[in-house]
Parts: C-alpha cells; sequence; structure tokens
C-alpha cells in the first residue's frame, strides 16, 4: 500500500516555499498517466484544482515533459482526461511526488474539477 506520509502538499521541498497561487483539494484517486515509451502508467493523485494536480508515482516522471492523464473518479460516468506538463518531481523513501501543471482539458473534464472543487469543504 502506498503511503501519503511525505507528500509536501505541492511545496518545494528544497525551498520549503509554497508555490502555488490557486486553491486545490486533497483526492486520492487512481489515474494513468500515457507515455509513449511504455504505455499507461498508474499513479495515484494527491490533490486536484483547476491549472493542475499532485501525483504520486512510484518511478520518476520527467520534468518539462508533456503527459496525458486520464483520472478515475468514483461515482463518475467519465473520467477527467486532461494534457499536462510536469513542473517537478522530488524523490520520497517510498517514489515520487510529482506536480502536474494542465495544459488543456475538455469541457467534461473541467466541469467535474470544477464539481469537486465546490463540492467539498475542505479546501486546501
Amino acid at each position: 500500500m502506498i503511503s501519503l506520509r511525505n507528500y509536501n502538499g505541492g511545496m518545494s521541498s528544497s525551498s520549503g516555499i509554497e508555490q502555488r497561487s490557486y486553491r486545490r483539494r486533497y483526492f486520492s484517486f487512481d489515474a494513468k498517466v500515457l507515455m509513449d515509451d511504455v504505455g499507461p502508467y498508474s499513479v495515484i493523485t494527491l490533490d486536484v484544482s483547476l491549472h493542475g494536480l499532485g501525483l504520486f508515482s512510484l518511478r520518476p516522471l520527467e520534468i518539462g515533459r508533456n503527459y496525458a492523464i486520464a483520472i478515475e473518479v468514483p461515482d463518475s460516468p467519465r473520467r477527467i482526461n486532461a494534457w499536462g506538463t510536469v513542473v517537478y518531481c522530488d524523490p520520497t523513501a517510498e517514489g515520487f511526488n510529482v506536480e502536474v501543471r494542465f495544459l488543456d482539458m475538455d469541457a467534461y473534464s473541467k466541469a467535474c474539477i470544477e464539481d469537486l472543487l465546490t463540492s467539498h469543504v475542505d479546501v486546501c
């Protein structure tokens, strides 16, 4: 089982200074990163916003590289599909905390994220 105890909540581990300028919600959803070299790769979401998301990965994702991401949302008829670029990838004792900035997504995916962000009260 993957532990999130080393997750830094979107903060740069080198500086310890909050890097986000937008609000996020913590969600642990199964997701896939679509990679040219190995096909779909399983990850877990840590947090989600309209501008990006945090992921936990067992392997590093290349900073600056663009990936397609598919997020399985429980009780949702479709998944969130987005295109994003990796802005950092920090090693932990158990894997890697990865921050992805969204570049594009379809209207359904945007509406689904908006619903997730507004339907819960404990926004970060």
